[in-house]
């Protein structure tokens, strides 16, 4: 029998130790991306790659914080439902974990987003959705939200293409 541990067994060690997987790090990429997650080693198809942690509050909660925050903090906060009610994982409070610096990529992710149910309390996490080799950035697709970063990568594109 394999000692190897199943992915989602695998993101509950990571989610009860509160430590982030090893194999990866953080390089800073550009002004308009910031700083982002790659890896150090392969990771493959299916395996956890990292958790997206942060306090998990309820619809009311982020609806207050939304109104205080400063706009580059609201993109630190995941909305997803569980049990048929909104909740948000707010990850603005920098505390040293990755997944709150990995990156969108709504054409070709390499992860995916998935919730994981531990104690009774959801925890987000991503896992490969194909193999990943050494030194690529650790995306996964936001969601169909208008984020305004995908606007202007296409303005940088569109520029790009016209001034050639």
């Amino acid at each position: 029998m394999s000692l190897r541990k199943s992915p989602r067994n695998d993101a509950i060690f990571h989610i009860s130790t509160g430590r982030d997987k090893a194999g990866l790090d953080v390089k800073y990429i550009d002004s308009l991306k910031g700083r982002g997650v790659f890896t150090t080693t392969h990771f493959t198809k299916g395996e956890f790659v990292l958790e997206y942690r942060g306090e998990l509050i309820n619809f009311l909660e982020s609806n207050r914080r939304h109104r205080i925050y400063h706009n580059n903090m609201k993109g630190f906060m995941f909305d997803f439902i569980w049990h048929g009610k909104l909740w948000t994982i707010d990850a603005a409070r920098d505390d040293g974990t990755l997944g709150r610096l990995v990156n969108d990529e709504h054409i070709n992710p390499n992860c995916k987003m998935k919730r994981i149910i531990v104690e009774g309390k959801p925890h987000l996490c991503l896992f490969a959705l194909r193999d990943i080799t050494p030194g690529e950035e650790v995306t996964y697709h936001y969601g169909d939200a208008d984020c305004p970063w995908r606007s202007k990568v296409r303005m940088l594109l569109l520029v790009a293409i016209f001034d050639n």
